[in-house]
C-alpha cells in the first residue's frame, strides 16, 4: 500500500513541477527582467501576478489528470463548506498580521506608518490578491489537500500524509529560492559552490517551512474536507502577510515583524500537527472499541 501511494504521490509531484516550473522561471527569470525597465509598473505588476496564477494552478493540473487517469485516490466532492468559517478565517489572518505589525513597532518605535498613496503597482497586486488571489490558493490545495492528503493518509496516517505532502509541497516552491542564487552567480556575487550549500540550506528550510504551514490547511481539510475553504485560507494568509508589507511602511519590513510572522506560523502548525494526531488517535480508538466489544 505504501509503495504504491508514494508512486502516486511521485507522479503528482512530478506533473506539478512539470508545468509550474517552466512558468515560474520564465516569468521571474526571463519576463519581468526583460520587461523591468519597458513597462508601466502597474503592468508590470500584472505581468508578474498573471504569471504566478498561472504557476499555482499546476498542482491543480497535476490532479485532475491524475483523477481522470487513475482511479485512486479518489476525487473528493467539491464541498463550499460553512459561511462562517470563511469570516473567522478572514479574521484570524488579519490579527495575527495586526499582532506581528505590533511586534515590530514595538521593537523598532515610531516605524508603524501607512503607505500615504498607494502607486498602481502596488494597487494591481492588492486588488489581484482580493478577486483572483482566491483561484490561486485554489490552484494549489486542490493538488495538495484535495489530492495528495487523502492519497496518503491511508498509507502513512494524516500526520504521515501532512509530512510528505509539505516535502513535495515545498520542492515545487523551489525555483522561487533558486533563481535569486542563479542570478547572483551569474552577476558574480557568489562563487558556484556557495550557492550550491545555500540553495541546500534553504531548500531544507523551505521544506521544513512548508511543513508546518501545511499542516495547517491540512488540519483544516481534515475537519471540513473543503477544497474551497483551505483555498480561501489559503489566499489569506498570503494577502495578510503581502499586503502589510506594500500598506504598511517601516514595521512591516523589519526583522523583528518578519521574525515574529515565521514564528506564529510555524508554532500553529506545530499545534496543526498535534491536533491532527490527536484526533487520529481518537479515531483510531474509536474504531477499535466495537471489535474489542463484539467478542
Amino acid at each position: 500500500m505504501k509503495p504504491a501511494a508514494l508512486r502516486h504521490a511521485g507522479r503528482f509531484a512530478l506533473l506539478a513541477m512539470a508545468f509550474s516550473w517552466p512558468v515560474l522561471l520564465a516569468v521571474d527569470g526571463w519576463l519581468l527582467p526583460l520587461a523591468a525597465d519597458r513597462l508601466a509598473p502597474a503592468s508590470l505588476a500584472a505581468l508578474g501576478l498573471f504569471g504566478h496564477l498561472l504557476a499555482m494552478a499546476g498542482p491543480a493540473i497535476a490532479a485532475l489528470l491524475l483523477w481522470r487517469r487513475h482511479p485512486t485516490p479518489a476525487r473528493p466532492a467539491f464541498r463550499w463548506g460553512r459561511p462562517a468559517d470563511y469570516l473567522w478565517l478572514t479574521l484570524a489572518a488579519l490579527l495575527l498580521r495586526a499582532g506581528t505589525l505590533l511586534v515590530g513597532y514595538l521593537v523598532e518605535p515610531g516605524t508603524l506608518h501607512w503607505r500615504s498613496a498607494v502607486e498602481p503597482g502596488v494597487g494591481v497586486i492588492l486588488i489581484g490578491s482580493l478577486t483572483v488571489g482566491w483561484l490561486a490558493g485554489l490552484g494549489e490545495e486542490v493538488g495538495w489537500c484535495g489530492y495528495l492528503l487523502p492519497g496518503l493518509a491511508p498509507a502513512f496516517g494524516r500526520v504521515g500524509a501532512v509530512i510528505i505532502t509539505g516535502v513535495i509541497r515545498g520542492l515545487w516552491h523551489l525555483p522561487l529560492l533558486l533563481l535569486p542564487l542563479l542570478v547572483a552567480v551569474g552577476h558574480g556575487e557568489l562563487t558556484p559552490a556557495s550557492a550550491v550549500v545555500t540553495g541546500l540550506a534553504a531548500a531544507l528550510g523551505l521544506a521544513l517551512s512548508n511543513v508546518l504551514f501545511g499542516a495547517l490547511l491540512g488540519w483544516l481539510w481534515f475537519k471540513r474536507e473543503s477544497m474551497a475553504l483551505v483555498g480561501w485560507a489559503h489566499q489569506w494568509h498570503d494577502l495578510a502577510r503581502d499586503a502589510g508589507l506594500v500598506l504598511v511602511i517601516g514595521a512591516a519590513s523589519s526583522p523583528a515583524t518578519a521574525l515574529t510572522w515565521s514564528l506564529a506560523i510555524h508554532v500553529l502548525g506545530l499545534a496543526a500537527l498535534w491536533g491532527i494526531r490527536q484526533s487520529e488517535r481518537r479515531a483510531r480508538g474509536a474504531s477499535l472499541s466495537p471489535a474489542i466489544a463484539s467478542p
